[in-house]
């Protein structure tokens, strides 16, 4: 939920902390002790244990939270499973990681450094939450092919048995192979599994974006595309929105659509089977990402978010159709921005939503059911104690405006035993970051008239409060930034090809070329009326949203399949292949599709012209192999799709074919990561490098 701003879309972050494309010193590989780095320390006694030990948090779990915050973060990830090659990626992980014996003794090094720092640091006498022998790997029972990797960042970038599974976590990241993302975060996506439309209102980073997809549809070919679904993912901040794109083209989706609105006010785009709410929020749960945010604690950081995210939830709720299910979530521990929104939410449906009982459907994990009572605190900067505020009138006394929606409801009503159907995970049960979570269902009733909230919460905030002000100043980045695109990004619009005359005749000649006539027109688009120099792939939902839409502020929509042929002049086909579509593309293709193996794949992905006499023979010399065949036989030169077979999956390559020779037609970054890949997953090793002649 809350992550800091990123670069654009042009950044490549392997999501541990190292910049993919900076060079760094290499680690001296004599150094033996591991040294586990100093999280800023937990002060006891502050203003957050005076608000929460024994009310947020139970008393008999006060110790263990507190120990368990002062530890860092595991690393979580999980392979997706509609990447190409996610099977035999994660079979590669399984056999080699989790057993590794000198990972192993790194993580148990590294275990007891910190246990000993945090004894220490807690005084004699003090609970830590011991370790024991606790694994550097253990699978997460609860979501297939997620692991967490317990180990500090200093650790496995600078220590030599964790560098290698460092690389591979760095390199699959790049790929679109694995993601790196929070425990807790992939429980909200797990909860709006079986959706067909999906909207994600407050999406960045985009994480949960990329599971939402994911969860559509693990095959690729174009039926699948066709009916792969819509998850619209939406941010307002415009550099985050930026991270968010940049994120989700990795998935290379059809079903993918960004956008760049106000969640409160976007156009109608008819309703959706799944919303999700992930609310920005005073990020009280990730202490152990962000250990200074306990000192500089303040209950009315949550406060002043309340109104804004129980906006933001009738938003999410209005645009939910009947029998839909919508997930409202938080990282965030304060029940203000928590239970205090469900309630207030449900309170304003009158019965056209139902909590549903989360825990239900989340069996397999460590939870604690909502809270049902709750005091609303008030406290500012430099304040040294806490005051109980009992009505919105004392509050206006202190200068805050908060709503009393806020406030709990009666402690012996029905509605207030309901909200124990909301989960709260705290960091010591999972070995994670805190979270809340909520999931709610559309009923047939209708929403009544006064439920959508926008304007009444536009004239609240017409006028702030100088304490309002203050607190403002001191959230959390993401949690108010609201800057415009950066000069370099825009909104585009999306233009469908058969608009234009010339444009369909262009694209009706490529879908001749490739043996592609299965592939619908009406679902392909030109970005910004490019002309053909850029053609987009999207499924049926995503294209009906474009045709019935115009008024949204599209970032990026589907996945790009074709672009104008700028290079390969002999070519009579104007559009050529791109590596994003190729996988989606190649199946349905009946025109040039070429098998090949892994030894001319590996040399196709060293770059440069590759002529036909450099693929590899036969054992029978005078023999060509099938990929040798089949270039020498095609008659006109263009783009071609070569396709290597592997143990649970396939890798497509995008190449050009010239009079005698071939090049993939891929980014030198992604080219090798790919070569890096293969060869890892095969144990094959790249043969003799062809030409490094420029490409034609």
């Amino acid at each position: 939920s809350c992550c800091h701003c990123g670069p654009p879309w042009s950044a490549q972050s392997d999501g541990l902390g190292v910049m993919a494309g900076d060079s760094q010193q290499e680690p001296d590989l004599r150094e033996t002790k591991v040294r586990v780095p100093r999280p800023s320390p937990v002060v006891e006694g502050g203003l957050l244990e005076q608000c929460y030990r024994g009310t947020v948090v139970p008393e008999e779990d006060w110790s263990a939270f507190v120990a368990c915050c002062r530890r860092e973060l595991p690393i979580t990830f999980r392979f997706l499973a509609s990447h190409p090659i996610s099977e035999p990626l994660a079979a590669f992980f399984e056999a080699t990681f989790p057993a590794d014996k000198e990972l192993r003794a790194a993580a148990a090094e590294a275990g007891a450094a910190r246990e000993g720092r945090l004894e220490a640091e807690a005084g004699a006498g003090a609970a830590t939450q011991g370790e024991g022998q606790a694994e550097a790997l253990t699978q997460l029972p609860w979501i297939h092919h997620a692991w967490c990797l317990d180990l500090p960042k200093l650790v496995l970038r600078r220590s030599p048995a964790p560098r290698r599974l460092h690389a591979f976590l760095k390199r699959y990241s790049e790929l679109g192979g694995l993601v790196r993302q929070e425990a807790v975060s992939m429980v909200p996506a797990t909860l709006l599994r079986g959706g067909t439309s999906v909207l994600d209102l407050c999406a960045s980073p985009g994480m949960k974006t990329m599971q939402l997809l994911d969860d559509m549809t693990s095959e690729k070919n174009v039926t699948a595309a066709l009916g792969a679904g819509l998850v619209m993912a939406n941010e307002l901040d415009g550099r985050r929105c930026c991270m968010l794109a940049h994120h989700v083209l990795r998935m290379r989706h059809p079903g993918a659509i960004v956008v760049h609105h106000d969640a409160v006010r976007m156009p109608a785009v008819g309703l959706f089977d799944r919303v999700l709410c992930d609310v920005p929020c005073s990020g009280d749960g990730t202490f152990r990402k962000a250990p200074q945010l306990w000192s500089s604690w303040r209950p009315n950081r949550g406060n002043v978010l309340h109104s804004t995210q129980l906006r933001i939830a009738c938003a999410g709720a209005a645009q939910l159709r009947q029998g839909g299910k919508l997930v409202y979530s938080t990282c965030a521990l304060s029940p203000i921005e928590d239970e205090a929104v469900v309630a207030a939410l449900l309170r304003r449906a009158e019965g056209a939503l139902e909590l549903l009982d989360c825990r239900d459907h989340l069996q397999d994990l460590k939870k604690s059911p909502g809270l049902t009572s709750w005091q609303v605190m008030a406290g500012a900067r430099q304040c040294r104690s806490l005051a109980a505020l009992k009505s919105p009138y004392e509050a206006a006394q202190r200068d805050l405006k908060i709503p009393s929606s806020a406030w709990p409801p009666p402690a012996d009503s029905e509605e207030a035993g309901r909200l124990r159907f909301c989960c709260r995970f705290y960091p010591q049960q999972m070995n994670s970051g805190g979270f809340f979570v909520a999931l709610m269902k559309r009923t047939a009733k209708p929403f009544p008239p006064h439920f959508d909230l926008a304007a009444t919460l536009d004239r609240e905030q017409e006028s702030p409060t100088q304490a309002l002000q203050d607190e403002l100043l001191e959230l959390p980045e993401d949690a108010i930034c609201k800057e415009a695109l950066p000069a370099a990004q825009h909104e585009e619009t999306f233009v469908a090809v058969t608009a234009s005359e010339a444009t369909l005749a262009l694209v009706h000649h490529a879908l001749e070329f490739y043996g592609l006539e299965t592939l619908p027109t009406a679902n392909l688009f030109l970005r910004g009326g490019s002309e053909g120099k850029h053609v987009y792939f999207v499924s049926d939902a995503v294209r009906d949203v474009l045709l019935e839409c115009p008024t949204l502020r599209i970032m990026i929509a589907g996945v790009r399949v074709f672009e104008h042929n700028r290079f390969l002049k002999s070519s009579s086909c104007g559009l050529r292949l791109t590596q994003e579509g190729i996988h989606w593309l190649a199946p349905a293709m009946q025109k040039r599709r070429c098998e090949a193996s892994i030894a001319e794949a590996l040399l196709l992905l060293q770059g440069g012209i590759c002529f036909f006499d450099q693929l590899p023979h036969t054992a029978d010399s005078k023999m060509s192999t099938p990929l040798r065949s089949a270039l020498k036989e095609m008659e006109l030169q263009g783009s071609v799709a070569i396709v290597c077979q592997l143990p649970g999956g396939s890798l497509c390559i995008a190449a050009e074919r010239g009079a005698e020779s071939i090049s993939a037609f891929i980014n030198q970054h992604e080219m090798l990561k790919l070569r890096e890949a293969l060869e890892e997953l095969t144990g094959v090793s790249t043969p003799i490098d062809a030409s490094t002649e420029n490409r034609p």
